[in-house]
């Protein structure tokens, strides 16, 4: 059995990091895809529950190379899907419905992949079966990613998109993605006892990856959303038993997590969005001016900086007060092996005052939150 979790890309490492710490399996990366053989199917709905860095949990038929062409796709989709048992995965009378999701080919839409994909399953299924085809409301998702030159296909375990979280209900348009946030975290090393700051923490983001982490309960509130769930392998699986069982014990000692932007109403939202993620408990929230951390910490006291600078192209004046402000806290704050990771669309402004201040640059990568190019920065003093 072969599977594939979808990821942003540039955290294909991440996924496949935490890939082995949940299912203890080692994977093969490509772009925006970790390839792995998990050891049981259960297995890939622990990922699906627990995941931090993932978008999807694909059950893998198969893979292969396509064409740009739009017919020649459809003519390969439909040889393979022919070559593939679904008395395993559906009963009759059960529904299913295809979702396909592509980022780099604008020679069709997904929507046409889906329409063809579903026929050409309906024809592959046994008439007696008296399968149907359910948007809303499906037995079975099958899935179809196309990136470049791959195309996947699959059984979908989540049935929504896990970077989506419940708790950004209060949100800005400077914000990540938790996935991308969670992956900030782990480039950074994070652990809980670590003493975590994010000074520009806006809608609370970074922060509350960072106890959702901790807790291990990411998509608590979800549980009963999960494809896995109607899943025919499945119809014997206590799943109380098996949510009981991945919940962590919630330890007594509270995390360090200090969470401070200097506009209050970023910092009502962070709270609430840290309420509803239930982890307003293990999170430190306040408004302060960045001139004035070295008042609220001491010397070498903060571990991990992890945060999104703000930034403005129309007042570059001020974002290099801002950054100027920033650094200067943070070398008085910052532990001697401390680590600053930042994540901005333009580094340019953030490195000059850096070095400025006497940091060094260790590590560089770029990320892609959609169509959206963001770049990755690890300081040290």
């Amino acid at each position: 059995m072969k599977a594939i979790a979808i990821t942003h890309k540039g955290t294909e490492d991440i996924a496949a990091l935490e890939i082995k710490e949940l299912i203890r399996v080692n994977s093969k990366v490509n772009e925006t895809t970790v390839l792995f053989e998990p050891k049981k199917m259960i297995d890939l709905c622990t990922l699906a529950y627990r995941a931090q860095s993932i978008i999807k949990v694909i059950c893998l038929f198969d893979e292969f190379k396509i064409q740009t062409g739009f017919n020649e796709i459809l003519k390969i989709i439909e040889k393979r899907i022919k070559k593939i048992n679904f008395d395993k995965w559906l009963d009759k009378g059960k529904s299913f419905k295809v979702l396909c999701k592509h980022l780099t080919n604008d020679n069709f839409s997904s929507q046409d992949i889906e329409k063809e994909t579903g026929a050409f399953i309906i024809d592959n299924i046994k008439k007696a079966y008296d399968q149907k085809v359910d948007l809303e409301n499906p037995d079975l998702i099958f899935y179809v990613y196309i990136f470049n030159e791959k195309c996947y296909l699959g059984i979908d375990f989540c049935g929504f998109d896990l970077s989506k979280r419940d708790y950004k209900v209060f949100s800005s348009a400077s914000d990540i993605k938790g996935t991308i946030a969670y992956s900030l975290l782990r480039i950074a090393g994070y652990k809980k006892e670590k003493k975590l700051l994010d000074p520009f923490c806006s809608s609370g983001v970074i922060p509350i990856e960072a106890a959702l982490y901790n807790q291990g309960t990411v998509n608590y509130y979800r549980k009963d959303d999960f494809a896995f769930l109607k899943l025919k392998p499945f119809e014997k699986q206590n799943f109380e038993q098996f949510f009981t069982k991945l919940n962590k014990k919630k330890d007594k000692n509270k995390p360090l997590i200090f969470a401070s932007d200097q506009q209050l109403y970023h910092i009502r939202s962070a709270k609430k969005n840290a309420k509803i993620a239930a982890v307003n408990k293990d999170i430190e929230f306040s408004r302060a001016d960045l001139e004035w951390l070295d008042t609220r910490f001491d010397k070498n006291e903060v571990d991990l900086i992890v945060t999104k600078p703000m930034f403005s192209k129309y007042d570059l004046k001020r974002t290099k007060k801002t950054y100027d402000e920033f650094f200067y806290a943070a070398k008085y704050i910052l532990s001697e092996k401390g680590k600053i990771v930042l994540i901005s669309r333009s580094m340019d402004l953030l490195k000059e005052s850096a070095k400025k201040h006497g940091f060094k640059v260790t590590d560089e990568r770029i990320v892609w939150q959609g169509q959206q190019k963001l770049e990755i920065t690890v300081f040290v003093k």
